[in-house]
Order: C-alpha cells, then sequence, then structure tokens
C-alpha cells in the first residue's frame, strides 16, 4: 500500500495546459516510466468526504493491518513520533510492495494520523476480492484508458482532499528494489501545489525482503526485518516555490535523505 514514454501527440495535449517553463511530460504519480501506454482515466467521480463510517471502517483496516503486517514483520520506525495528530500530511514514500500501503495504513492509525487517501491504480487494486475491499474506504484511483485531457485537474482535485484527508503517493511510479529510490513522476507537483501540507518522506527500508512486485511473499524470511523511516515534515513554505521541473528530483532526494548513512 501504494504510476513513459507518451507519443508526442499525446504530450503536447498535456502539456498544453503547463503553465510557462520548461517541458515535460505530464505523468501520474502512479504510472510506471517503464510502461507505454496512451493515458490514464480516473474513476473518481466524485470527490471523497469523511464520515463517522469512513473513520470507523479505516480505524479497524488500521488495527488488522498493524496486528498482520506491523506485528510480525515491523522491526521499528524510526521519526514516527514526529508526527502531530492535529496536523494532516502529504506522505511521499518509496514504493516496494502492495504490502508497504497496507503498513502504512497500520502506521497512521498507531500514529493517530487519519483518515487516509492513497493514491493507487484501479487494475492493481481491484485485481482480487480482498484489494478492493481494503481501497475502497482509502483509495482514490486511477485506471489506464483512454488519453484524459483533464489529468491536471484530476490530480488537483486529489490535492484539494487534503482538506479532510491525509494524503500518501509513490511518486517513483512503479514497485522498486527497496535499496534505492527511484527517479519520481513529475504528476506529485499539481497535488502538492493543491494539498499545501507539511510533506513527510517515508521510506521502508527491507520490504523487499518481505514481498515484491514479481516474487513470492516471504511470510518467515522477512519476520521482524522491516524498518520504516520517517523524515522530518517539510513544510509547504519550503516546497512550494520550487520550480515544476526540479520538484520530482527534490522529492526523490528528500525520501532517500531519511535512511541513514550507510557504514
Amino acid at each position: 500500500m501504494p504510476l513513459f514514454n507518451f507519443r508526442r501527440t499525446v504530450s503536447a495535449q498535456l502539456e498544453s495546459q503547463l503553465p510557462p517553463g520548461p517541458r515535460q511530460p505530464l505523468v501520474s504519480p502512479l504510472v510506471s516510466t517503464a510502461e507505454t501506454f496512451t493515458g490514464l482515466k480516473v474513476t473518481t467521480a466524485r470527490q471523497p468526504r469523511v464520515s463517522r463510517e469512513l473513520v470507523s471502517v479505516q480505524a479497524l483496516l488500521g488495527i488488522g493491518a498493524y496486528l498482520s503486517l506491523g506485528v510480525p514483520y515491523l522491526r521499528r520506525t524510526h521519526g514516527l513520533d514526529r508526527l502531530d495528530t492535529s496536523q494532516r500530511y502529504l506522505f511521499v514514500c518509496n514504493h516496494v510492495s502492495l504490502l508497504d500501503t497496507i503498513l502504512l495504513g497500520g502506521l497512521c492509525w498507531r500514529s493517530g494520523c487519519y483518515p487516509i487517501l492513497v493514491l493507487g491504480d484501479k487494475a492493481v487494486w481491484h485485481a482480487s476480492w480482498l484489494k478492493r475491499i481494503l481501497s475502497s474506504r482509502t483509495g482514490f484511483l486511477l485506471e489506464r484508458g483512454k488519453l484524459n485531457p483533464g489529468r491536471i485537474r484530476e490530480l488537483q482535485d486529489f490535492g484539494r482532499a487534503s482538506n479532510d484527508f491525509h494524503l500518501v503517493v509513490f511518486p517513483e511510479g512503479t514497485r522498486g528494489d527497496g535499496v534505492r529510490v527511484g527517479p519520481c513522476q513529475p504528476g506529485l507537483f499539481y497535488i502538492a501545489q493543491e494539498a499545501r501540507l507539511p510533506m513527510v518522506p517515508v521510506f521502508f527500508e527491507n520490504m523487499q525482503l518481505v514481498s515484491t512486485k514479481t516474487g513470492r511473499f516471504h511470510a518467515f524470511g522477512g519476520l521482524r526485518k522491516v524498518e520504516v523511516h520517517f523524515g522530518s515534515p517539510i513544510s509547504a513554505e519550503a516546497y512550494l516555490q520550487i520550480p515544476r521541473e526540479e520538484f520530482p528530483d527534490f522529492v526523490r532526494r528528500s525520501i532517500a535523505a531519511t535512511l541513514p548513512a550507510r557504514r
């Protein structure tokens, strides 16, 4: 719990909506740079709303996530105590496995930082009945489909959900190796500009010992191996002035900086 090579004509349609400045293809934060396809289509028809029922359901999901993943596989967390329960956050995380999305949900429950809204891929989160249940109350899902000229607006809509939710984005766009942080996608810029929340970089260390994108689930090999690093919150004032073309690398470096220096 967690995004390209467009043809020139497709990229031009999207970039025509961008403000003046250096051009680059617009992509959704949850779309892999390793894949080629025509575009994404947002399936969320309306802005999600917080209700007492939703908060209760997320609390139950958080408890289940923490007991099923946190207790057996989490060795320790770093920096979780920095989070202020009176403040909403934009979490930007490296992505190794779908399980890191679920584990983060459990840690958000533990820290009191919920309800959360996770930007995700519908094709992935609707692949089974269990994933459908988990994502139905936590996900803002996108699907691969016909080119949507309103992509920037859709990402901004997700950003505006910060009025009610903590936002979770995996900006690498695909599941990585758990050791390095891959290039981040530029779509996050539009989310951050609308959300204007303190940004918390998060790194899941050793999650690849439990599960990866293509590998099998290691039920015993990953026991008590995962460490989750929460960086210091970055104020909106500190990142809002960063140019669009520099923002992806700023996020990548911020996530990587949560890890202690290797000996």
